[in-house]
């Protein structure tokens, strides 16, 4: 039986009874940059955000979920971040401390299966403020959880990049069959389970014969990352240049100002369907967007679909799985293959 302080993951699609929601900096936050251009961007992204979080919040709220959540401090501004020379980057440095990032994906720092917890990165410092009764286990090397996908006894799991990502789990859960596949990235960011024997799927993976052996997969086109091919450049090539108190002092920054912030919220809502979806139950799930063709396979398989926006998913670069990750979710190990 549920208790609010107990924590339980056994498949995606099982009733979501107690969820946290990720946090993020305030517009306050940006108040002393001087160039009024670049402060006004930052501060309408930040309020936008912190509006789609609270929105976010009265929704699952609304479902009966009890939601916790993510703690930042409210205390800083980006000056308390910046060097002599009027720069922040995300480069090492003696002369600075480097901003931390905020709390805002905490599906990507602690994983749970079944009744267990693993804290797999730096960022699972979230999960230590909740009043739950479990005993954390320490990854012995560093990863983001959303490269292990928890469906019943079987744990699919990335390992194009983390080797020994396999042997671990399997290790500390001996329970579980370990399925390593190669997508090269977060699953949440490729594919979602909506329920059992049902996936959503992006192009960038295609092979789910191994993983995901007679389900069936409904692809998207040309969505998340595939659909805006020139931000993902810009923000790769601009990774260490972008926090500035006056934007003339840095050139590629003014330019990422100019072109994406100004009609960020358009371009975003309007073009790009995000599979990067949270499940309530088999029968309800969040997205970020209407899309037409997902909408009728929602209905064929009697699936509610419930709006809720997160206008700056790109920015960010997390959609509202990422954003939220789940304490407790009612249903047994089972399984399903």
């Amino acid at each position: 039986m549920y208790s609010e302080h107990q924590i339980q993951y056994n498949a995606p699609w099982h009733d979501l009874k107690h969820v946290c929601v990720g946090s993020t900096y305030a517009p306050q936050f940006y108040e002393p940059v001087k160039n009024s251009q670049v402060r006004d961007g930052l501060q309408t992204i930040a309020y936008e955000t912190n509006e789609d979080y609270n929105n976010l919040v009265s929704v699952l709220l609304n479902l009966g979920i009890q939601v916790d959540r993510c703690h930042i401090d409210t205390s800083t501004t980006i000056m308390d971040y910046v060097d002599g020379h009027g720069k922040v980057n995300y480069e090492q440095s003696q002369s600075f401390t480097l901003i931390p990032r905020p709390p805002m994906q905490p599906r990507d720092s602690v994983l749970i299966v079944g009744q267990q917890t693993i804290m797999t990165n730096n960022e699972s410092g979230w999960f230590s403020k909740l009043n739950l009764s479990t005993d954390s286990i320490h990854s012995p090397f560093l990863f983001d959880a959303s490269l292990v996908t928890v469906i019943g006894d079987t744990l699919i799991c990335d390992c194009r990049d983390h080797a020994d990502l396999a042997n671990f789990l399997a290790k500390i859960c001996p329970r579980h069959k370990i399925v390593p596949v190669k997508i090269g990235g977060h699953n949440d960011a490729v594919f979602s389970v909506v329920a059992p024997g049902l996936i959503i799927s992006t192009y960038h993976h295609t092979n789910y014969a191994d993983s995901f052996p007679g389900w069936q997969v409904k692809y998207i086109e040309n969505q998340s990352w595939n659909a805006i091919p020139e931000w993902r450049n810009f923000k790769h090539s601009n990774h260490d240049k972008w926090w500035v108190p006056e934007s003339h002092n840095n050139a590629e920054f003014a330019t990422f100002v100019n072109t994406w912030l100004d009609n960020w919220v358009g371009f975003v809502a309007e073009s790009v369907f995000d599979i990067n979806m949270l499940q309530i139950n088999p029968r309800c799930v969040l997205v970020n967007n209407y899309n037409s063709q997902l909408f009728d396979f929602f209905k064929k398989n009697h699936i509610e679909p419930i709006i809720v926006p997160f206008r700056h998913r790109f920015f960010w670069d997390g959609g509202l799985h990422c954003i939220t990750n789940d304490i407790y979710r009612d249903g047994p190990y089972e399984c399903y293959f």
